[in-house]
């Protein structure tokens, strides 16, 4: 007798920022997920009884550790969705990388006729008016409705509309959008103690070091918080805030302990001995 075994419907990959960081609060998929099919019981778990493959959590991971499930497939004519439209409405984010992938700015429903569908494009042009973009609008329904269940079973090809995805993840809204930031990264230069931590764990090089200069650009940063839990000194902040993207230059400074002898930098031009000197008493270190 064979035995058939099926593979969980989602799976998170070893890229996740809970697996990879110890101290890492990231929990973006389960904050998106309606379903809520992930727990953090120890390591991040999904239950794949609970998952309805709606996508929502491809779309707020950061570093796209999220692996076996899609997105949701749409109907679009033009730069209009069209229908059949699906029950659960699309996450901002979904929507924001069909307004600059494929150009979409008009939904073809009755808005009376969803709740979520008009809340769902309330939350789009709030953002869109935050970023300067143009607003979408709902236009009435197409008199030539599609009938997905016998188009699918038969596989009949549609004249009018196209049956498509957008390419999900956070990188790719950063790309989409790269005037804008979403997040507020922040580093108190009294508190550093350029150990390079941040930015050697920083999968989008959003904190890098540069010639002499530590740089700090948000337009790449995607709000997985690995920086701050790999910082030791508790000297950045990330919060979420929608903002015009800046690039922050921290000049360092060459010193030479005067403990160990060692060369270190520093953010303090006048600071004499290295971070790991000043840990320990006497300046003894092992």
């Amino acid at each position: 007798m064979v035995r058939l075994t099926f593979d969980p419907a989602v799976n998170v990959k070893q890229s996740c920022v809970r697996r990879r960081y110890r101290y890492a609060s990231c929990r973006a998929c389960a904050d998106a997920c309606p379903a809520q099919a992930f727990s953090f019981s120890g390591l991040i778990a999904v239950d794949p009884q609970r998952c309805i493959e709606c996508g929502n959590c491809l779309f707020a991971c950061p570093v796209e550790a999220i692996e076996g499930i899609a997105p949701v497939k749409r109907y679009r004519r033009g730069d209009t969705l069209a229908g059949p439209f699906s029950t659960l409405a699309p996450v901002t984010e979904e929507l924001l990388l069909w307004h600059r992938q494929f150009g979409v700015r008009f939904v073809a429903m009755d808005p009376q006729q969803s709740a979520t569908w008009m809340i769902a494009i309330a939350r789009l042009n709030l953002r869109l008016r935050q970023y300067g973009e143009p607003e979408w609008a709902f236009v009435p329904p197409l008199q030539t409705g599609i009938n997905a269940s016998r188009r699918t079973l038969f596989h009949a090809p549609r004249e009018d509309a196209a049956a498509c995805r957008v390419a999900p993840g956070k990188r790719r809204l950063r790309e989409a959008f790269p005037l804008m930031s979403d997040v507020e990264l922040t580093l108190d230069d009294s508190r550093c103690e350029m150990c390079g931590a941040c930015w050697r764990a920083c999968p989008e090089q959003a904190i890098r070091f540069q010639g002499s200069d530590m740089v700090i650009e948000t337009a790449r940063c995607t709000g997985c918080g690995i920086c701050t839990a790999v910082c030791g000194h508790q000297a950045l902040r990330l919060e979420e805030c929608i903002a015009p993207a800046r690039v922050e230059k921290f000049g360092a400074h060459a010193r030479t302990c005067t403990d160990c002898q060692r060369s270190f930098w520093s953010l303090d031009p006048h600071k004499e001995r290295c971070g790991l000197c000043e840990k320990h008493q006497f300046g003894m270190r092992l």
